[in-house]
């Protein structure tokens, strides 16, 4: 893979990653518009780049989450507490099912399917969510919630369907509020994108190219997760949903 299509790949993983579109979506059709042969080893290192993103943009809550570790911080234990919980399903859908949905991989009208079945979860969560009425954060978030949010992003080990979309709109339609659905979304995703990486990472070497790809990701996954944060916040989660219809209407259609 040449520097090019690394470091493109690599701005397309980072934006996607965490803006509700499905960024395994988009390689997926990005790679076979570019004829580009399918590399699960490098679609893992620029995971992990944006992994990196979570890390740095949410440095504040994991020295919360290290100092309710030591049990000096109520609020870090509790959500360390829904991170776990949350991650169970999650990992068990992943190491029952992995090899059949890698199969889907290969298969571009599927993703455009799921993007249109992502941009009803988006919309219908925009406009029927509790978030407004219960107002939900880290001290009153319920296991079950937590469960159930964990469920729904095992479900996107199908690409096409958003980790971020399903898990925020999850949250939004179980009461979280707006800020702590965000938030829990984007550190459920830290343990789900480790372990996927474990699973996949097998005698990978890295070069230049790919190196350069993992930067942009890691660099442009900052700049979504803040865009984001200011879009959900905003109450503006359902304009992603209008998006997603029109590509995933163009992909049945064209791929």
């Amino acid at each position: 893979m040449g520097f090019f299509e690394s470091t493109f790949l690599g701005l397309v993983q980072g934006l996607t990653e965490f803006l509700p579109v499905s960024s395994s979506g988009h390689l997926v059709i990005i790679q076979e518009l570019l004829n580009l042969s399918k590399q699960i080893e490098f679609d893992v290192f620029l995971h992990f780049a944006t992994l990196i993103a979570v890390l740095i943009f949410f440095r504040s809550d994991i020295l919360e989450i290290l100092k309710g570790v030591t049990g000096k911080s109520e609020a870090g234990l509790k959500t360390l507490t829904g991170i776990i919980i949350g991650s169970v399903p999650t990992a068990v859908i992943g190491l029952l099912f992995k090899d059949f949905f890698e199969e889907k991989f290969s298969q571009p009208k599927t993703v455009a399917a799921m993007w249109i079945v992502t941009s009803f979860i988006l919309w219908f969560s925009s406009k029927f969510s509790k978030s407004d009425a219960v107002d939900k954060n880290y001290s009153n978030t319920k296991i079950t919630d937590f469960l159930l949010v964990g469920l729904f992003q095992g479900l996107t080990i199908m690409p096409g369907i958003s980790r971020s979309g399903i898990t925020i709109s999850a949250a939004f339609l179980l009461g979280f509020n707006r800020k702590w659905a965000f938030k829990y979304s984007m550190l459920l995703s830290v343990p789900a994108i480790l372990g996927a990486g474990l699973l996949e990472i097998k005698n990978f070497s890295v070069n230049t190219n790919i190196l350069a790809g993992g930067i942009v990701a890691m660099l442009s996954g900052i700049l979504a997760l803040y865009i984001l944060s200011k879009i959900v916040i905003g109450g503006k989660f359902h304009l992603f949903s209008y998006y997603l219809w029109i590509v995933g209407i163009l992909g049945l259609i064209f791929l």
